[in-house]
């Protein structure tokens, strides 16, 4: 009869335990903040494949953002997801911007020289899975899932099952979903035990969770109210660089014209002259507010993307020699304007759509 006693003490402190940290978990869970760093750096550099996920720079480790590696593969399948990161940066500069560090591996997303995102490339190719708490509620979740999700339909990669070198979809579901069984019936007994335990208190943790709820509401408020100011930043960005592409067609307009004109002769063909091969552009508002864009829709935000995709912010400059052909001057030249003229429409689209969803930086007043 002692020892019986002495079990249900037992067995009442551990479960006191369970629960405490239980309710420790989701107390934790509902107070930390998120991470939110405005100012990500962007920079460019020459980099290596280590595997489908991880480049070498020098002494830098860098990890592809929102993708994580397939564990368990065979190791042909590896050598052949790291040799397709290879083929994809083609011993080039790739462009990363860093979204956060882990000791001294940097986490980052990279594009190569094609302005190929390489995150997405190894999704698509079958060489990674998506890192879904990194993409949550990013402009890139859904890409990224879709991505994904055909690879596995087309069996590409890692997902085309070919004998002991195939990867075991079935089995791997299996073992996820016995294991998410397993933990599922683990969870309904604790919460079983733990709604015995703590009905007595059920009251003040209501209350206290309700005044969270009234927190994170005003809170909710607060964020959208200054992510439309950033959505009115980027308009008014958006507007200022056309003025800068228009100024720029003017010049080089004129200038084409000159070349064409066989009554007078070019300017280079004096003492040479130096030409501006394309506009320089503003991005800051972009570049310190990617991972808010979710704001601005799934359409609107995409076309942003892919607006400042061909936005520099540093003008590149190319000398025409008194010996080059007029031809070849005339080409160069037409090459330019025709880029200048198409960004210029891309961004009387944005200009347009920004003001279809009342986005548009003449309402700025309104906040």
């Amino acid at each position: 009869m002692l020892v019986t006693s002495y079990c249900r003490v037992l067995s009442f402190f551990i479960v006191l335990a369970l629960c405490l940290a239980l309710v420790s978990a989701v107390v934790r869970a509902q107070v930390l903040p998120s991470s939110n760093d405005a100012n990500t750096p962007v920079f460019e550099v020459k980099a290596v494949a280590m595997d489908s996920v991880h480049l070498r720079a020098n002494q830098k480790i860098i990890k592809l953002w929102g993708v994580s590696a397939i564990a368990d593969l065979p190791v042909l399948m590896q050598a052949q997801a790291r040799i397709e990161l290879d083929n994809a940066i083609s011993n080039a500069e790739v462009r990363c911007e860093t979204k956060s560090q882990e000791g001294a591996m940097i986490i980052a997303q990279c594009i190569n020289a094609r302005e190929q995102d390489l995150s997405l490339l190894m999704l698509q190719e079958g060489y990674a899975m998506v890192d879904r708490f990194a993409v949550y509620n990013s402009v890139f979740e859904e890409p990224y899932i879709t991505a994904e999700s055909n690879a596995r339909a087309e069996g590409v990669g890692v997902w085309h099952i070919d004998g002991e070198q195939g990867f075991s979809v079935r089995q791997t579901m299996v073992w996820l979903f016995g294991g998410a069984f397993v933990l599922a019936l683990f969870v309904i007994g604790a919460f079983s035990v733990l709604s015995v335990i703590i009905m007595r208190g059920f009251r003040q943790v209501t209350e206290a969770q309700n005044q969270h709820i009234a927190l994170a509401e005003r809170e909710k408020q607060l964020k959208k109210k200054e992510r439309s100011i950033i959505a009115k930043m980027l308009d008014a960005e958006i507007k200022a660089n056309k003025s800068k592409i228009e100024a720029y067609l003017v010049v080089y307009e004129e200038m084409l014209a000159g070349l064409k004109d066989p009554e007078r002769q070019p300017k280079y063909k004096k003492a040479g002259d130096i030409i501006q091969i394309q506009p320089s552009l503003d991005r800051a508002v972009f570049d310190r507010n990617t991972d808010k864009l979710d704001i601005l829709g799934e359409k609107l935000s995409s076309q942003v993307v892919h607006f400042y995709a061909d936005v520099k912010p540093k003008a590149e400059y190319m000398n025409l020699e008194p010996d080059t052909p007029l031809d070849e001057a005339i080409s160069t030249v037409e090459a330019m304007v025709k880029e200048a003229r198409k960004l210029n429409g891309f961004a009387d689209a944005l200009i347009d759509m920004f003001n279809d969803a009342g986005m548009s930086a003449i309402d700025f007043a309104d906040f």
